[in-house]
């Protein structure tokens, strides 16, 4: 499951040496979702042998080129799942334009929505939010491997629904409406779906893509603890935002929020873009609880309610 990023697949294949395994002994790889960090590794992968791929439908969708529907300029060459990236044309070009031209080329054994049976003893559930097309694999009873579902530590990095405009021509007409894969909402959705999984099996191993083994220690999860302590941190970043929006005279930038909300650190460099998109992606689920209005392109007010702890608690998954 996975690849790493660009350059990691061949310490990958040399890793499977070590324990004398070749890349065509595998059944198949699968890729949990379509960031680079769990898929640049792919192509080096696939010039050692023919491998079968799996992945979510969604991310064979992303992964081609479509130039006549890209956003103008250098990202014409970019895949669908890129069209959003804030990196500049010299970062694409010396770090991912080759390894998506590879990818571009695959062919996809596409896995759909819901739980699905994969081979013997391996199931997945299609968990969107972080990514449209994540995916959570069960092994049996016995473990769950949660991608970027699920960290330790840190709280995963959410998706905006605007984004959904970015594709919405690639996805369609399988899904038309932003929160079916997109957004905060979404997020919320598929942590529910894994609470559930934990009702079922609470003492399932959950392996995570990242921060399983940081800080020179292990640092395990509780499904059931661990899904609790993520929906508190976004309703308590909820309830931080109406409390800014409501403190201050008028209205105020997605930007604004961040600079009041976050710590500098986490605001140097390409932090300050990450923290804006998290601000936005949860101003979004305030406008559909009715607490807060839009008053521009990413910028807000509050209207004195505060609706949105009991609109994210009755929110359900899908399936």
């Amino acid at each position: 499951m996975d690849a790493g990023r660009v350059g990691q697949g061949e310490n990958l294949v040399g890793m499977m040496e070590c324990v004398g395994l070749k890349p065509h002994d595998l059944d198949f790889v699968l890729i949990s979702h379509s960031h680079e960090d769990h898929d640049g590794g792919l192509a080096e992968l696939v010039k050692s042998t023919i491998i079968n791929i799996k992945a979510h439908a969604i991310y064979d969708l992303l992964i081609r080129k479509y130039a006549d529907q890209a956003p103008p300029g250098y990202k014409e060459q970019f895949p669908a799942k890129c069209w959003h990236c804030a990196m500049p044309e010299s970062f694409y070009s010396k770090n991912c334009l080759q390894y998506h031209k590879v990818l571009q080329d695959l062919t996809i054994d596409k896995i759909g929505d819901g739980n699905q049976k994969l081979a013997a003893g391996i199931s997945s559930y299609h968990l969107a939010g972080h990514s449209p097309d994540c995916l959570a694999i069960m092994l049996g009873d016995e473990a769950i491997v949660v991608g970027d579902i699920i960290l330790p530590d840190i709280s995963p990095w959410p998706t905006r629904e605007a984004m959904f405009e970015d594709v919405a021509n690639v996805i369609k007409p399988d899904y038309i409406e932003s929160h079916a894969v997109f957004g905060l909402r979404r997020y919320i959705k598929s942590l529910k779906k894994l609470a559930e999984i934990a009702h079922l099996h609470p003492n399932i191993l959950v392996l995570p893509a990242h921060r399983l083994y940081y800080n020179d220690q292990w640092n395990g999860i509780r499904l059931a603890e661990r899904v609790n302590e993520l929906l508190d941190h976004h309703i308590q970043r909820c309830g931080a935002i109406i409390e800014i929006l409501s403190n201050g005279s008028g209205p105020k930038t997605a930007e604004d929020i961040a600079r009041e909300h976050f710590e500098e650190r986490l605001l140097e460099g390409f932090g300050s873009f990450m923290a804006a998109n998290e601000i936005i992606s949860h101003c979004e689920l305030l406008i559909y609880s009715g607490d807060i209005v839009s008053t521009g392109s990413n910028t807000y007010s509050a209207n004195g309610s505060e609706n949105f702890q009991a609109y994210i608690e009755a929110l359900k998954s899908d399936y």
